[in-house]
């Protein structure tokens, strides 16, 4: 054998012999705590037995309201991709989990809505929660108390 086939045989053995971490999609659904009728549809990916990232983040038939003489109604809007990191838990900073935020200045990928996210996800991917904000237009949003509104989604 030529010393070239001999690297090659081996190199390719080690990579049949090394298992590939497995990637995950889980899709949790849930709903915004304090809108009645709303959605939210939440991909996480996981890999190697870690979430890695959010996938997408949906929500679907929020209550809005606006100042002034705009008309209130529901929204749809969804966000790309979000990195899972592990750190300080932003609801209880003596814990740490698995954290993933919002972009400065994110928008919807129809680029017409504004979204600001803080959330947790449990390590199986099968429930999480946090906080959405959603303001559009002049001076139209989906809370109009703190202007970030709960929510939860499971598996």
């Amino acid at each position: 054998m030529s010393r070239t086939t001999l690297i090659g045989a081996i190199m390719l053995a080690a990579l049949s012999i090394a298992s590939p971490a497995t990637a995950e999609t889980h899709t949790l659904t849930g709903t915004i705590e304090s809108n009645p009728g709303s959605k939210i549809i939440i991909k996480v990916q996981r890999v190697g037995g870690d979430p890695l990232r959010i996938k997408s983040f949906e929500f679907r038939r929020v209550a809005f309201t606006c100042f002034g003489a705009t008309p209130g109604g529901r929204i749809n809007g969804t966000v790309g991709t979000m990195k899972v990191e592990k750190g300080p838990n932003p609801f209880n900073p003596r814990t740490r989990t698995n954290v993933y935020f919002s972009r400065d200045g994110q928008l919807t990928e129809d680029r017409k809505i504004g979204v600001f996210i803080t959330g947790i996800v449990n390590r199986k991917a099968t429930r999480t929660s946090g906080n959405i904000g959603i303001s559009f237009g002049d001076g139209c949003s989906a809370d109009a108390g703190t202007g970030f509104s709960p929510f939860k989604a499971t598996r």
